[in-house]
């Protein structure tokens, strides 16, 4: 079936704009019309020539102009913009050719003068481009520049007169012309390996226009290097090359921009959405693998709970048959060796089991509902107080205080605050510990004070570290899990924990929960 002229054909893997490659058979057939027209009229020739370029520049300009809220590739706005002045310079052109009767006091000079400015502009434009590819500039300001230039550009010409003249009757082109298009193909080959550099910028068949249209330019260039007369053949086919140029310029972006504006204007949303669809693979590439690390970490915490435990729990059952039944046998040195295994290996088995509720903190599923807070901290204060009944420590507790999260993780929470707050401030003459809650912005932070050791605030981000213990060597027993599991607990109900302290003055910590509930009852206010 036939395809109509707006569809897109797949070729290759690219997507590419239908008749004909580049646009081959449609560009021969309108450079031998040019060429047939050339032969009849040259002057005609010139004008629809440079006609056809000022309708190519401008529609690129209205395109760039009508589309600079949604380009992402500043490539297209420099070179868009830049195609007003290029218009302006090529309009001016055409009515200053020789026998056009505009100018008529004026020589070859003036129209080769404008194209050479024109050049300047729309080669200049094409070379500074790339650098812009992946920046957007400002388009007003952008503008303002291309007008400035085309007007300073106008007025060295016609008002101050100091643009270098370009052609002499009698003698030809002048040095600075021919000097000026071997730069324009120097830099327009330039511009080539700067766009085959960034290519994943642009959409491949609008890349290949963009070359294409630049080796035209550069035959134009050569061409415009040799003639001595305006109406001569390398002029014509100078002109012949600029038709060219402009054409898969106006396939590039106009055609493209009106046919395929996604691929034009939104090239860069088109890339990212690639990288993000990588990304998403190896996302779950990666969360497929971290599968397969939880289930062999089950499987490690299972062998540990059994394998070793087992040797432990034997170790502690023969320490005990020898306290107790060969109690009266034993050595008091052997009996102290014995007492000191069976202690150590408590110690080792507490660990284990801390180590172990601490890795299955990140895989336990939260079972959310209403929790009375202020409940759960009384019957923490209660069992501390009765472990050590010989202790006299004054709680004050909130009453009301209220949320919504996970009860057990929660009381893991209150179990270990607590339990610092209680073994810190041991040592103070009247210890105290407080718990309460207030509200800031609609956020519920509740908190745990003592008046115990405290601790230095430029050690608090080291306070919720695994097996860190600020006060190791003073007494203080431990395994440095404890806040570094309330820390993992409260980040999983979405919220956020911090400290402050100060030594000899005791600590206080606080922390957040996102379902915390708004409403603040006989709240305690944080100081």
């Amino acid at each position: 079936m036939r395809s109509s002229p707006l569809e897109l054909e797949a070729r290759n893997g690219t997507l590419v704009l239908p008749g004909g490659w580049l646009g081959l058979p449609v560009i021969a057939a309108l450079l031998i019309l040019f060429y047939l027209l050339s032969r009849i009229n040259y002057l005609l020739f010139h004008a629809l020539v440079e006609l056809f370029a000022v309708a190519v520049a401008a529609g690129t300009f209205m395109m760039a102009w009508n589309s600079k809220r949604f380009l992402e590739n500043g490539f297209f706005v420099i070179v868009g913009f830049a195609s007003l002045g290029v218009a302006i310079l090529d309009i001016v052109h055409a009515l200053a050719y020789k026998n056009m009767g505009v100018f008529p006091a004026a020589t070859a000079n003036l129209p080769t003068q404008l194209w050479i400015a024109g050049r300047w502009l729309e080669v200049g434009a094409l070379f500074a481009a790339p650098f812009f590819i992946s920046s957007r500039p400002h388009p007003r300001s952008i503008l303002t520049v291309v007008i400035a230039v085309t007007a300073l550009l106008l007025a060295s010409i016609f008002w101050w007169r100091i643009f270098p003249d370009c052609f002499i009757e009698g003698s030809g082109l002048t040095p600075f012309k021919i000097v000026s298009e071997y730069l324009f193909v120097l830099l327009l080959a330039v511009t080539i390996l700067l766009l085959l550099r960034r290519r994943a910028d642009f959409d491949g068949q609008v890349l290949r226009l963009l070359i294409w249209s630049c080796y035209a330019f550069i035959g134009a260039e050569l061409s415009f290097t040799l003639y001595t007369d305006v109406f001569g053949i390398t002029n014509m086919a100078g002109h012949l090359f600029k038709v060219a140029g402009y054409y898969w310029i106006y396939r590039a972006v106009i055609e493209t921009g009106l046919v395929r504006p996604f691929d034009l204007l939104f090239r860069e949303l088109t890339r990212n959405e690639q990288v993000l669809r990588q990304r998403t693979r190896e996302l779950e590439t990666a969360n497929a693998s971290l599968e397969i690390a939880n289930r062999d970490l089950e499987a490690f915490n299972y062998s540990v709970s059994h394998d070793l435990r087992g040797p432990l729990t034997a170790i502690s059952g023969r320490c005990q048959i020898l306290l107790q039944d060969y109690h009266a046998r034993l050595d008091p040195e052997i009996k102290a060796f014995i007492e000191g295994i069976y202690g150590a290996n408590n110690q080792m088995n507490e660990l284990i089991t801390t180590l172990l509720d601490f890795a299955r903190l990140g895989t336990v599923e939260l079972q959310s509902q209403p929790v009375d807070v202020s409940r759960v901290s009384a019957m923490i204060a209660d069992r501390l107080m009765a472990f050590d009944p010989g202790r006299q420590v004054d709680f004050d507790i909130a009453p009301g205080c209220e949320t919504d999260a996970d009860p057990q993780l929660v009381t893991i929470v209150l179990e270990n605050l607590f339990g610092n707050a209680w073994k810190y401030s041991a040592k103070h003459a009247r210890p105290r510990i407080v718990f309460g809650m207030d509200e800031r912005a609609g956020e519920r932070i509740f908190f745990v004070r003592d008046n115990g050791v405290g601790f230095d605030m430029a050690q608090a981000d080291k306070l919720f570290e695994p097996f860190r213990q600020l006060h190791a060597g003073q007494g203080f027993e431990g395994f440095g899990i404890g806040l570094a599991t309330v820390k993992r607990i409260v980040e999983r109900h979405g919220g956020r924990i911090w400290a402050e302290g100060v030594p000899g003055e005791g600590a206080a910590f606080y922390f957040t929960l996102r379902n915390a509930g708004r409403d603040v009852v006989n709240a305690e206010t944080v100081p």
